[in-house]
């Protein structure tokens, strides 16, 4: 195949004309990485690796751009990517931030349990499912959610009830749906009865809500 045509498209972008019919458009820096010019033929191998490299460019760029805007872990950063670029180029372009340092998991980690558990006032369950789902390896999540201690997520548990439930612990019925929503969050029954029991431990409260307990399981 010939290059009848080469020049400047749009900004940074380029049109590549291959026998007289067929254009792609490509980076600059394509061109000149490739040393492509007008007349020059070039074989479908070429050509489809000339293509490869300039997807491989916009794939990185979009990692960047992405990793701009939050912090993310390397598998839900190749999620994203391969919906658009394909698994092979997503690798490459994951692997390309990595080596720069933009993306560690094992730093990572402990910020988005930190988040979910404090911020978002998850449970460990809740966050545990959180971590997973954005792609960090299960062994590393485990051992992060390992790290806190049982007394800080009291505490945010606490702090959960008493912003957001302290209306609803004095009810029989209140306090069933108030255990349901706080096991939804990720919380264990053995948490959320400690917790409910420490926020309430001035009222004359005599075992009246055990049976509320005893109908769930830790």
């Amino acid at each position: 195949m010939e290059i009848t045509e080469l020049c400047e498209y749009k900004g940074d972008t380029w049109q590549i004309e291959l026998d007289g019919d067929r254009k792609y458009y490509v980076n600059g820096s394509i061109v000149g990485e490739y040393e492509l010019e007008k007349g020059q033929t070039i074989t479908n191998g070429e050509l489809s690796r000339i293509k490869d490299a300039d997807t491989l460019r916009k794939a990185k760029k979009r990692a960047l751009y992405l990793l701009g805007e939050r912090m993310m872990c390397r598998g839900e950063l190749l999620s994203k990517l391969t919906k658009t670029y394909g698994e092979e180029i997503a690798e490459q372009a994951a692997d390309y931030v990595c080596d720069l340092g933009y993306v560690n998991d094992e730093q990572y980690a402990p910020k988005l349990a930190d988040y979910l558990i404090k911020r978002k006032k998850l449970g460990v369950r809740r966050a545990r499912y959180e971590m997973l789902r954005r792609g960090l390896d299960r062994e590393l999540v485990e051992n992060t959610l390992a790290d806190i201690p049982d007394d800080e997520i009291d505490e945010e548990l606490t702090a959960l009830i008493s912003k957001k439930y302290s209306q609803k612990v004095s009810d029989y019925d209140d306090r069933r749906r108030t255990i349901a929503a706080l096991a939804r969050r990720g919380y264990d029954f053995g948490a959320i009865k400690r917790c409910i029991d420490a926020f309430v431990q001035n009222t004359e409260d005599n075992g009246e809500f055990d049976e509320v307990y005893d109908n769930y399981e830790d």
